[in-house]
Parts: C-alpha cells; structure tokens; sequence
C-alpha cells in the first residue's frame, strides 16, 4: 500500500479559501489536496494525485521541479518556506501563487503542507505602485526638469535666431510625457474588473493589424510578417496594447539604418501555446531594463528610454495569463516573445 492510499486531508479543509496540498516529504508525491487546490489549478485530486509538480509548474528556468523538491525537503527537516511561485492551470493559463510549506503529521505519517495562495491580486496592486513610483520619480520628475531648463533659455533668448530650434526639445519632451500617461492608462485599464473578459481572439489578425497601424506610423521602417499562423488565444484588449508597445519600442529605440521589425505567429510545438516573435536589428535591450520586470527586483535604476513600454507589455501579457520572454545574446538585434495560452477557434451556429 502506498502512502497516499493512507494520508487525507481532514473534510474541514474543503471549506479553506485556501488551497491546500499534502506532499510526500522525500519524494513531493501529491498525497491529497483540498477542492480549494483543485479550483486553482484546474485538476481534479485524481490527476494531482498522479503526477509530480512540474506538471503543474510554468515552463521556466525559474521554477523547476529541482527546486520544488528542494523546498519540500527543507521543509520536511524542519526549515519552512514561504515564497512565490509560478504555476501553469489545466488549460494553460500561468499565474502566481504565494506558498507557504510546512512539516506536519497526517493520519500517523509525516507529510509537508503547502498553503497556495492566488497572488493575482496583490501582485497586480503591487506591481501597478511600484510602476506608477519609478514614472513619478524617474521620468515626470526629470523630464519636467528638462523643460523648465529649455524654457528659461527661451526666455533669455526670444530674439535669438536658433529660437524656433529651442521649441524642438520642448515638443518632444512633451509627446514623451503624454504616451507615458498614455502607457499609465491602459495599466489602470487592465486593472479594472472587466478587464478579465476575453474571447478567442486569432494572434495572426492581432498582429497583422498591429503592423498595419505601425507602418502608416513609421513609414520609414521595414516591417514585416513572416509567418501567418492560425493560433487561437482567450485574450482581451491587453493583447492589442501588448503589440503595439512591442512594435514601438522596437522601432523607437533602433539607430540602425534601415531598421528593421519581422513578426511571427506559431504554435509552439512542445508546449501547445501561441506565440508572437518581435524581432528587431536594434541595439540590445539593456539588461537592467528586463531585471526590473522580475518579481523581487528592486525599482532603483534610472529609466534609460525602454522601461515603461517594458513594463505596459508585461502587464498586458500578465493580465491574459501568459508570459513575456527576451531571447539574450541574439546575433542581429533583439527577439520578444509574447505567449498566451491556446483555445479553439471559434465554430460557426
């Protein structure tokens, strides 16, 4: 008889908001889990109960069942751990939980408890105050400064020449702050509750569209598509905000002549979900722009010309479930890759 055969949870643990899970302690074989687990995750306690946590763990370098394992030992000897972790539901959709592990004893045998927690919530009222500090303290702030010097010049100069050329920074500088609030609108917009409605919505005419409003915008530069794919997704409008901030920061943050933006849409053979390839022959995105995106990194650095439009695009992918990835160390520019997961496409009545 197996352990499991042997260990459930009290009936009382049904009633927790709490999603709760009984692992074995040297090998984190699912003992048993309340409904509250099986809620979040999509499985029924049968199919938990049958398989280990990388299953239902995102596909990441981050989150690994190693790492899993480790915790769960750590756990069992005595030393408990609270983190967040990334997990991926039944139908694809990744989201974050808050776990908290700690030994306990079932029905004579030990076992560790995890405590699940959906942070969705929280991690997006967080992320939304931290987004608004670095705007207010790194970007208003300064760029504000700038145009006050530009316009003390002026004052000392209105019958100077180069006057009309001094009204050039002011425009910009203008323009900047007003898709900075732009970029802060659709955030807020997302966080609304009916913000979580979505329909199957096909990548390839998202993107296409995209591309089209970009290229009547950015007439200079080479865009392209280079694969039409039908890959079907449950999203929202944070898919169309997603592209359209993929576009423009490829395109605005490029010194190279021509440049350059190819999108591609497929189906990702080994994990079932859709993806949308932004690739660039722009200079590299800098690494300290990606290391504020991730969870625990500190909101310290100066923005340096990438980051909102850095942060509108992980928002907008969050909010559908997904994950926003950058390919390193790219040999012609750089490679952003939205994935959302799968659904049918819709049937005719």
């Amino acid at each position: 008889m197996r352990i499991h055969d042997e260990i459930t949870l009290p009936p009382i643990f049904d009633d927790l908001d709490v999603g709760i899970i009984a692992h074995h302690p040297d090998t984190g074989e699912v003992l048993d889990v309340n409904q509250s687990f099986t809620d979040l995750f999509g499985y029924s306690a049968e199919e938990l109960r049958a398989v280990d946590v990388s299953v239902f763990t995102a596909p990441s370098t981050d989150f690994t069942q190693e790492e899993a394992m480790r915790r769960i030992r750590a756990a069992a000897d005595g030393d408990p751990q609270v983190f967040e972790w990334k997990v991926q539901r039944a139908n694809g959709e990744l989201c974050r939980v808050h776990i908290h592990l700690n030994s306990a004893t079932l029905d004579g045998h030990q076992c560790v408890l995890a405590e699940t927690l959906e942070k969705s919530e929280f991690h997006s009222y967080k992320r939304r105050v931290r987004l608004l500090n670095r705007i207010i303290r790194h970007n208003l702030r300064n760029k504000m400064t700038v145009l006050l010097g530009h316009v003390n010049q002026l004052q000392q100069s209105l019958d100077d020449e180069s006057l009309q050329k001094e009204f050039e920074p002011i425009i910009d500088i203008t323009t900047d702050v007003g898709s900075l609030s732009e970029s802060v609108r659709q955030i807020e917009e997302l966080a609304e509750p009916d913000a979580a409605q979505r329909s199957p919505t096909n990548l390839t005419d998202v993107a296409l569209r995209a591309v089209e409003d970009a290229r009547k915008e950015y007439s200079d530069v080479q865009i392209s598509v280079e694969n039409t794919a039908d890959v079907w997704v449950m999203a929202g409008e944070g898919i169309t905000y997603a592209l359209d901030h993929a576009i423009a920061n490829a395109i605005e943050h490029n010194d190279r002549t021509p440049a350059k933006v190819a999108l591609s849409i497929e189906e990702n053979p080994n994990t079932g979900h859709g993806e949308v390839h932004i690739a660039d022959n722009g200079p590299e995105i800098p690494e300290q722009e990606i290391a504020v995106l991730k969870e625990g990194a500190e909101v310290c650095s100066t923005y340096h010309g990438t980051g909102v439009g850095l942060w509108v695009m992980q928002w907008c992918v969050d909010s559908l479930g997904g994950e926003l990835k950058f390919e390193e160390n790219h040999p012609c520019g750089n490679v952003v890759t939205i994935v959302l997961p799968q659904t049918d496409a819709p049937t005719d009545e």
